[in-house]
């Protein structure tokens, strides 16, 4: 049986993080990266301090991460520009996040890596008393983010190196959630239950 933890990632761990995301958008994907360091084989983001970064092991390997970005949607960072919460959101004054560089290691996808992220994410979102989760998806996860509650609000927006992508929001006051109807709400009934 797999033993997972989840940790924040700090300035110890930070370094296996951006090891992790060389290794899927550089090594795998062949994206031309900003922040790439070849020599290093890191992938580094200026926004990893702006948020949290969640990190799961099983064991001694990193598994997956998942960087969390608080945002005010009326009053977005230039960097997020391209989320274009102010005016994609129902109700961009109630707060997001934006979760960015989620990866898995390539032999772990398709396993059970992503419940621990996705518990955390929505707890943060929940402490931080924020509405809205928002994630570009590649074409490739589209319908998984959906399967967990999220809706495509926008589609074909140019995100480069990634090519297009849809903006998917999930909406922690969704009816589907609160109820546990939805995927996430009945596996994270707890979270909705605050």
């Amino acid at each position: 049986m797999s033993e997972f933890e989840l940790i924040v990632a700090d300035d110890r761990t930070l370094p296996l993080v951006q090891h992790l995301r060389y290794r899927v958008y550089c090594a795998e994907k062949q994206f031309a990266m900003a922040g790439a360091d070849h020599e290093a084989r890191i992938l580094v983001d200026s926004a990893d301090r702006l948020g949290v970064t969640f990190a799961l092991f099983e064991g001694a390997e990193l598994v997956s991460s998942a960087q969390v970005i608080p945002v005010n949607p009326l009053a977005t960072d230039a960097r997020f520009a391209v989320f274009d919460l102010a005016s994609t959101l129902p109700r961009p004054d109630q707060g997001a996040v934006i979760v960015s560089k989620l990866v898995t290691s390539k032999d772990r996808r398709g396993s059970k890596t992503l419940g621990p992220v996705m518990r955390a994410v929505l707890e943060f979102v929940a402490a931080e008393k924020r509405r809205y989760i928002a994630i570009l998806a590649e074409t490739s996860m589209r319908d998984f983010y959906a399967s967990m509650g999220f809706e495509a609000l926008k589609e074909g927006i140019e995100a480069a190196p990634f090519g297009t992508v849809t903006l998917m929001v999930f909406d922690m006051k969704d009816e589907r959630h609160l109820s546990g109807k939805s995927l996430a709400g009945w596996m994270f009934k707890p979270v909705f239950a605050r």
